[in-house]
């Protein structure tokens, strides 16, 4: 919207500089005739109310004081130019009769048509009001000049930049969808609009305006920008995918569109990766069930064999005695009641999770089917990023992005040495944990001219992380200098 907004402050600034060039007692002799018309045709509509031409004199006045340059003469009354409307309209009621307007009535009429006298008043207001930051005025005014003279594109596209700077999205809309009805191909415009329809969630009215900007200004890449980065916020990452392919094959040195390719399908790997989780941990949930309900088996089998045991001693007990030993198997008895409870709990949350999970030959199938979707992103992935490396080899966000990407997976690897049971590390541990190792390897020329290129903190952590890891002490002291 910057450019919309320079545009009206350059038609304040080039009036105010026409202004102050022409000669000053002019200027002055100009402000006291149009303050003098004013109350001469104030005295002219008291003394003949009913004459229509004292009216249009008195109307033509008014818009002589809304449309002069100074502000504190137009100020005189920031109203003029309404009620300049209203003295037209009084203008034409008074000289029609049987619905035959007369000469005054369509002299009265003109002022209200195209670029006419009402149209200049209620823009110089307008800009006046928006020169003093009072946008809400200002849009009553832009507004105006827009309702009268409809097919002006310059009346809708302030209204409309005024409208958005007033936060009024609706209003800011209807008038950038009227000034596109009537012609009007201002970039900004179209920028402006779409930001709207993006906010109201209009997704598919957002991208078919941006298309049609990017069709008026085929050599903007800022457009071709915005829809990239509008079908990332909508998630429609193949269409984006798309896009980018389309732009690479117009211009293969394109290092940021290599660069964004990457970034989808790490998007789209990372969507995959999330449904073999979900499949994986209604898996995990069986596990943990039945490990829940083996421990709480265990727990209730010691009650029952302590109501036993204590059941038994009571036969060998007197019965004048046994008044404890009853209380205690009452107690143990409760308390079995109370354990086999949660049990049955548990034996639920089981046949909850085995529902969830379906079919286990299917879950299984779906896991080996998009374990190899993610096998076929990693195999051409890195590629994106050394394509753009290839363009400029100091890309500060490829390097980090192809660093970032073999850390991850040494991240991903080193998961399975965490998780593992002794016994399973004594046999699998060494082997894992040199994959680890092979892939901080990877990372790191990446993130080490990453660093070179651009000092940022967030990746100087992750270098000590595997400096520490690959035990690189002196180049870990170098980085702490």
């Amino acid at each position: 919207m910057k450019k919309i907004v320079f545009t009206l402050i350059t038609v304040v600034l080039a009036a105010g500089s026409t202004f102050a060039q022409v000669d000053k007692a002019l200027v002055e002799a100009q402000k006291k005739a149009i303050l003098e018309a004013v109350k001469k045709s104030d005295d002219e509509v008291k003394k003949a109310p009913t004459k229509p031409r004292p009216w249009l004199n008195r109307a033509v006045a008014y818009l002589d004081l809304a449309s002069f340059p100074d502000s504190t003469i137009a100020l005189k009354d920031a109203d003029a130019s309404f009620k300049a409307i209203e003295f037209i309209a009084e203008a034409v009621k008074l000289d029609t009769k049987d619905g035959k307007k007369g000469s005054v009535a369509k002299e009265a009429e003109v002022l209200l048509t195209g670029r006419e006298k009402a149209y200049g008043a209620l823009m110089n207001m307008g800009v006046i009001k928006y020169q003093g930051k009072d946008y809400n005025s200002s849009l009553k005014y832009m507004s105006k000049a827009s309702e009268i003279s409809p097919k002006d594109t310059s009346a809708a596209m302030y209204t409309g930049v005024v409208a958005q700077l007033c936060q009024k999205d609706a209003e800011a809309r209807k008038a950038y969808e009227h000034y596109l009805s009537i012609g009007g191909k201002d970039m900004a415009i179209l920028y402006g609009l779409s930001q709207i329809y993006k906010t109201a969630k209009e997704e598919d009215k957002a991208l078919a305006l941006i298309d049609q900007g990017i069709a008026i200004y085929p050599g903007n890449k800022d457009l071709k920008n915005e829809k990239f980065n509008m079908l990332i916020s909508f998630n429609r990452i193949d269409q984006a995918i798309t896009q980018l392919r389309a732009t690479l094959v117009a211009d293969p040195k394109d290092a940021m569109s290599w660069l964004n390719l990457g970034l989808l399908f790490e998007n789209k790997m990372s969507g995959v990766l999330d449904e073999v989780r979900k499949i994986q941990d209604k898996t995990v949930k069986i596990t943990e069930a039945k490990r829940k309900i083996a421990a709480q088996k265990d727990q209730v089998d010691v009650y029952n064999d302590e109501v036993k045991r204590t059941k038994a001693k009571l036969k060998t007990t007197p019965p004048a005695k046994q008044g404890p030993i009853k209380a205690q198997i009452t107690k143990l008895e409760t308390t079995v009641a109370e354990q086999t409870k949660t049990l049955d709990g548990l034996k639920g949350d089981l046949t909850k999770a085995e529902a969830e999970v379906g079919d286990e030959a299917a879950n299984k199938a779906k896991i080996e089917e998009l374990s190899a979707k993610v096998a076929e992103f990693r195999k051409d992935l890195p590629g994106y990023y050394t394509k753009a490396l290839e363009i400029d080899g100091n890309y500060y966000d490829a390097l980090y992005q192809l660093g970032a990407y073999y850390f991850n997976e040494a991240v991903e690897i080193k998961k399975k040495v965490d998780n593992m049971d002794m016994d399973t590390y004594k046999k699998e541990g060494k082997v894992v944990e040199a994959a680890v190792t092979a892939k901080y390897e990877q990372a790191l020329p990446y993130f080490e001219k990453g660093y070179k290129a651009k000092k940022e903190e967030d990746l100087k952590e992750v270098l000590k992380q595997i400096y520490r890891a690959l035990k690189m002490d002196a180049k870990l002291a170098e980085l702490d200098k």
